[in-house]
């Protein structure tokens, strides 16, 4: 009986630890409003990141400018972020509603600026017929 008890007990153990993994990264999901900031020159960005069957998926746009454009090599693991455009490197941390961290250039593996954003609902999203204010970020 003590044995059925000791399996009993392991697997609940293993299962809270899958819903706190889950709970981490979930956090990440969802549509971020923000700016990249490269030497005092801020370029407004919105990105959408969301997580289906544990694969990370995200797409981003410079706000002022129309097309959203695919975001690459998605991976989450706990509250760091990462992922690549075509031509930069984000890695960062959520912190909360708070996503920020450091923007590379691929090629030449430069830190080119750093990036903050606030999570947003979806319906805040930039429309072409209006204006656009940044967000204030802490």
């Amino acid at each position: 009986m003590s044995a059925l008890k000791a399996v009993a007990v392991l697997v609940a153990l293993s299962g809270c630890a899958g819903v706190q993994a889950v709970g981490q990264g979930g956090s990440v999901s969802g549509h971020w409003i923000g700016e990249i900031d490269r030497d005092g020159w801020r370029q407004p960005v919105a990105l959408d990141i969301e997580s289906e069957n544990g694969a990370w998926t995200g797409q981003w746009r410079a706000v002022r400018e129309a097309p959203r454009q695919s975001i690459e090599n998605v991976a989450v693991q706990g509250d760091e972020v990462r992922f690549e455009t075509g031509k930069l490197r984000f890695v960062g941390r959520v912190d909360g509603s708070r996503l920020s961290g450091t923007v590379t250039e691929k090629l030449a593996d430069a830190p080119v600026g750093e990036l903050s954003a606030v999570q947003a609902p979806a319906r805040d999203a930039y429309a072409s017929g209006s204006e656009w204010s940044a967000p204030v970020i802490p």
